[in-house]
């Protein structure tokens, strides 16, 4: 990825990120957490609910994980685990998940079941 496709698609508002989020996880089957030794980045939002933030490509998760919470690794969780595994226990733990947050830590907030229904409507699209 060169910089200024980077620096464009940052600059894309919560909604548009999210939108090319959906889109390039279904095409690329794979998206980035990040965690450090302690475990996966799971902050509380001032309103008092914890969230799972994800990126579509491990540059972006890299590079705001060290803006905004050093020490943090981006690493890869395949497309089938997050169905699979990850949301449902999203879904279970009454966590969101966080979709392709920022520089400036805003990004697109949604309940695990609906992000399952946003990418597997993505994915028929591909069959």
């Amino acid at each position: 990825m060169n910089g200024k496709q980077f620096a464009s698609v940052l600059a894309l508002d919560t909604f548009d990120r999210y939108v090319h989020f959906i889109g390039k996880i279904a095409d690329w089957e794979q998206l980035w957490g990040v965690k450090s030794d302690e475990g996966w980045l799971v902050p509380v939002a001032p309103e008092g609910f914890e969230y799972f933030p994800l990126w579509p490509h491990p540059d972006y998760a890299q590079k705001i994980a060290d803006e905004n919470f050093p020490g943090h690794t981006a690493t890869e969780i395949s497309l089938e685990d997050l169905l699979e595994h990850w949301l449902p226990l999203f879904e279970q733990d009454k966590l969101k998940v966080a979709v392709f947050p920022n520089r400036e830590w805003t990004f697109w907030c949604i309940n695990p079941t609906d992000l399952k229904s946003a990418i597997t409507d993505e994915l028929a699209k591909y069959e």
